[in-house]
């Protein structure tokens, strides 16, 4: 192995590389995402207030005229929700042929408070309106929520106003999962029938049991929705460096006969072989790495994190030789890259629909966004360990198999 050679074959590729355009932008492209990744989700914001309701994102709250019931709720807006929630007069809705509409990816809460003089019972009446996304009645839970909890409390606040001296029933702890609506019905309901079977039938004893909820959460941890998307633009610049770029370019190099010409020069066919392994890696690493680094710096400073990267990279690497070897055409190239994406996607998901085993873990994608994410959003267990084993034991037969080809059909 002979340095000077190999690092004419470096400059080499550092140059064509200079001058592809299209490379450049898409990587570009790919570290103003993970930017803006960084910038406009910030690790501060809450999971309640990040994932609140899937794919809604705001949440008006129209009301038909200003109340004691609507300032209560201005003034209590979950600080993580002040951009999210949207406070409005139905007056000033757009309309439809009459219709509310609202843009896609919101919902509404809309209030109407008739006076006591258009109720039939006397009282003031609340109206509560949900208007969730069509087919996603559970959209708004964590708003409507929200709205129930500061409802009690407003009109707790407002009866204690009234009636200083009356010995009102204690506020209910307010939690999370809206236990205490379930704990406040069972309470009535026992109460009523108590009453009844005090006055009835005194001698059997009481017959609804108390009630006590416990909820807990599954033995999985939720999944990090921003280091899901952190972890697939890490995965996508090794791929476009190993997958796509490399068969691509030396299937140009065999079109235009650079490839010939460099096997008749001094460099051996082993020199030329790792120049590329020395390239393309080092080229998909460091855009994966930055990436990495721009959307959690402290991911760079993990030795798991370098070794999954280096398992996913020589798994990609090994599969783009491959696809290099045996396509004859920059077109071909191309498209048995994305056939192979699309074939493996394919497997994976029926592997993991009707739950059919160990196929899966022959696959490269399949263990690398695991332990990518782990990496990413720090939950590695011993569990990521075993795939990452998995994945650099992949990484080598793929490696091995594309070193094999290419010496035989690679100069084809």
């Amino acid at each position: 192995m002979r340095w000077y050679i190999l690092q004419a074959l470096l400059h080499k590729e550092a140059a064509r590389h200079m001058a592809n355009r299209g490379g450049i932008a898409l990587a570009i492209l790919l570290v103003a995402a993970a930017v803006l990744l960084s910038v406009f989700a910030p690790p501060e914001a809450t999971a309640e207030g990040t994932n609140v309701v899937g794919g809604v994102h705001h949440c008006y709250i129209e009301y038909d005229r200003v109340t004691p019931l609507i300032r209560h709720l201005r003034a209590n807006v979950p600080p993580e929700w002040k951009s999210q929630i949207v406070f409005r007069e139905l007056a000033r809705a757009e309309m439809i042929d009459g219709v509310i509409v609202y843009p896609t990816g919101t919902g509404a809460l809309q209030i109407r408070q008739p006076r006591a003089v258009d109720s039939p019972t006397g009282r003031d009446v609340v109206h509560v309106a949900i208007w969730h996304p069509d087919g996603e009645p559970t959209a708004l839970a964590a708003y409507e929520q929200w709205l129930w909890r500061e409802m009690r409390r407003a009109y707790d606040e407002l009866a204690r106003q009234k009636l200083p001296e009356a010995p009102l029933p204690a506020l209910p702890e307010f939690d999370a999962d809206n236990r205490w609506l379930v704990l406040e019905t069972h309470q009535r309901f026992q109460e009523q029938v108590e009453a009844l079977r005090a006055a009835t039938h005194p001698d059997v004893p009481p017959i609804v049991p108390d009630l006590a909820i416990d909820r807990k959460g599954l033995g999985g941890k939720v999944l990090d929705f921003r280091a899901a998307i952190a972890t697939g633009m890490v995965v996508f610049a090794l791929y476009f460096a190993c997958v796509y770029l490399l068969p691509t370019l030396s299937c140009e190099e065999r079109e235009r006969g650079v490839l010939l010409a460099q096997a008749l020069s001094p460099a051996s066919p082993t020199e030329l072989l790792f120049a590329k392994f020395l390239f393309y890696p080092a080229l998909g690493l460091s855009l994966a790495a930055t990436l990495a680094g721009i959307y959690k710096p402290d991911v760079l400073s993990s030795l798991f994190f370098w070794l999954a990267l280096f398992a996913v990279g020589g798994g990609f690497l090994g599969i783009g030789m491959t696809i290099a070897a045996l396509a004859k055409t920059q077109r071909a190239a191309f498209l048995g890259g994305m056939c192979y994406l699309l074939s493996v996607s394919m497997v994976l998901l029926i592997c993991a629909t009707n739950n059919i085993p160990f196929v899966s873990n022959l696959a490269v994608e399949y263990h690398g966004p695991r332990i990518l994410h782990a990496a990413m959003s720090q939950t590695v267990d011993h569990t990521h360990w075993l795939h990452l084993i998995a994945a650099l034991w992949l990484a080598s037969v793929w490696l091995v198999a594309a070193g094999w080809i290419f010496r035989r059909r690679g100069w084809q």
